[in-house]
């Protein structure tokens, strides 16, 4: 019986031996692919005053140490993210320029960088928070107040906030001045975020805006003035089709 079980151990071992073999084929073999990489000349943020001409620095594109330069397809989108052919420089604006090349086998890599083209006249700045002023803040014809005494909206307050991101550009973190994220209490994924520019003129222009709850961004904002006297920001605002807002903001 013994001499039974010692041949089972064996036999065992010797299976266990041979399922931990390798088993080598060329059916699959392992191959290395070097991407293109580049590198920027100039900045990745690039600022171009306005009327100005802006000549693109280019980059300096490789793969596997040999200059690819001609392989490099270079795109150039506006804030809409349409394809444009050139960056015009006769008014504010924010442009991606995406330079892209694929390597021998077919294998594509991209780098970017950002041109802002701005008003070098414009000194002023909006960058700070801003209370929205409930009372005189209007969604499709009546006040923030009233909209949420008759429908009991949980906030009865919001503030936005402006930040300089270049001269005369600042982002907002909501610029439908925290109707949906603060007074209906939605949250910040329905934060309208966007960007606009100061003219000299104190006259705000849209360049971006985007609210992820939803996908999309604002028809248009229009009459947008920043009065540095009152320390305040007006604009009249259209979303969706349907929903207008025109709302009151105060510097705190």
């Amino acid at each position: 019986m013994k001499k039974i079980l010692f041949n089972i151990l064996i036999c065992s071992g010797l299976l266990a031996l041979a399922s931990c073999e390798k088993k080598v084929t060329t059916e699959d073999p392992s191959t290395i692919t070097h991407y293109v990489v580049f590198e920027l000349n100039g900045d990745e943020t690039m600022l171009v005053p306005l009327n100005s001409t802006f000549t693109d620095p280019g980059v300096v594109a490789t793969e596997n140490g040999t200059d690819v330069n001609d392989h490099v397809i270079v795109t150039i989108t506006d804030p809409a993210g349409d394809a444009v052919t050139s960056i015009p420089t006769d008014a504010p604006g924010l442009y991606t320029v995406e330079y892209m090349a694929s390597n021998a086998d077919g294998f594509s890599a991209s780098t970017s960088r950002t041109v802002i083209v701005y008003d070098p006249s414009v000194t002023a700045s909006i960058a700070g928070t801003y209370s929205t002023d409930i009372d005189q803040s209007i969604y499709n014809s009546n006040s923030f107040s009233a909209w949420i005494a008759a429908k009991s909206y949980p906030g009865n307050s919001a503030t936005v906030t402006f930040t300089e991101i270049a001269p005369g550009f600042f982002s907002c973190n909501d610029l439908l001045a925290g109707w949906y994220g603060q007074i209906r209490g939605y949250g910040a994924k329905y934060y309208m975020t966007g960007i606009v520019a100061l003219n000299s003129d104190n006259t705000l222009t849209l360049i971006s805006s985007y609210i992820a709850g939803w996908g999309d961004s604002l028809d248009y904002i229009k009459n947008a003035v920043y009065d540095p006297d009152n320390g305040t920001i007006t604009y009249d605002s259209s979303y969706a089709g349907q929903i207008f807002i025109s709302p009151v903001l105060v510097k705190q």
